[in-house]
């Protein structure tokens, strides 16, 4: 039997069966919440008494980026970020079954690199729940934005196929300015941030790009003999590019900034600064030594901008530095 003890009290005395059935509905709630998207309740709390008691702000801001942040008029709320734990599902390896006896028999449907569009759809649909889910954060909190927002991508041996994507930033906003429906979210720096503003632009949302393509490649040749140069196998005699994996991270890399640049259109951005790049190359079993296989996932985030009206340039640098009062 499990037993429940009350939140509140030191005593250390056993939850009534009211209690019991109030916090296993709280959790069934909470539950809910993260599957459709939401943060958990313990969360929302969180959020919620940083926004009515106030107090001290937390961030993840170095001294200088505070100082960048509040020469422009913006002070930092809190530190806020989205996370989302995915499970990547099961790596096809696209027809390269490979037959047993004299003369093995291969099949080539994959020589040519080819986009998983399941993984790319998870590894765009990953990022964005995380992205949510600090957006979440930042309008609990009224505040007008969110800056340095950074990912981090943790994988693990004991857990194959799965990832866990994060997302931290420092919520920000400015003394009498109204909170807006929808906050800004940026990648840039505190004196980036700053620089920007200075020169007649306003940050308005991350953009990204995702793909994931898979290449094979020929090791050793055939039954052991000599391998193929040039287009489908790689001979070990040899030192030679593997082409096959190249251009498979040369289309993810293309695919991924064309899907970038698709998003920032979408909202009307002018342009994308502050872009960050992430890639990985995993290998998964083929099913023979000499026939080594890949997945190459690219991941672009940068942050779109558009040009703030009546913005004021500002003064340009001078050779003569004027001692006049």
């Amino acid at each position: 039997m499990r037993f429940f003890r009350s939140g509140g009290g030191s005593s250390g005395r056993l939850a009534s069966p009211e209690q019991q059935a109030e916090q296993q509905a709280r959790s069934e709630h909470s539950r809910e919440l993260v599957e459709a998207g939401g943060i958990p309740l313990e969360a929302q709390a969180r959020i919620e008494h940083q926004r009515d008691e106030g107090g001290v702000f937390t961030s993840d801001l170095s001294v200088d980026e505070l100082a960048a942040l509040s020469g422009i008029g913006y002070q930092p709320v809190a530190l806020v970020m989205g996370s989302s734990l995915y499970r990547m599902g099961w790596i096809n390896p696209m027809g390269m079954g490979m037959g047993m006896g004299y003369g093995r028999m291969m099949n080539w449907g994959a020589i040519e690199p080819q986009e998983l569009s399941y993984l790319t759809a998870a590894l765009t649909e990953s990022r964005a729940r995380a992205i949510h889910r600090l957006l979440l954060e930042t309008k609990g909190l009224g505040a007008e934005g969110v800056v340095g927002v950074r990912l981090v991508v943790n994988r693990w041996d004991w857990a194959t196929g799965m990832a866990e994507f994060t997302v931290l930033g420092t919520a920000v906003r400015r003394v009498g300015q109204a909170t807006p429906d929808e906050p800004f979210t940026s990648t840039l720096s505190g004196q980036d941030m700053a620089k920007l503003v200075s020169c007649g632009y306003r940050p308005v949302k991350l953009v990204m790009g995702a793909s994931a393509f898979q290449a094979v490649a020929f090791f050793g040749g055939f039954g052991g003999g000599l391998g193929m140069r040039g287009g489908l196998g790689v001979s070990s005699w040899y030192n030679q590019e593997v082409a096959s994996y190249s251009r498979a991270l040369q289309q993810a890399q293309a695919v991924g900034r064309q899907r970038m640049a698709n998003d920032a259109s979408r909202v009307g951005a002018a342009g994308v600064v502050g872009v960050e790049i992430e890639s990985h190359v995993l290998e998964y079993s083929t099913g023979s030594e000499s026939v080594g296989g890949r997945i190459v996932e690219w991941v672009i985030l940068g942050t779109a901008v558009l040009p703030q009206p009546n913005s004021q340039r500002p003064p340009q640098p001078r050779l003569v530095v004027s001692l006049d009062s």
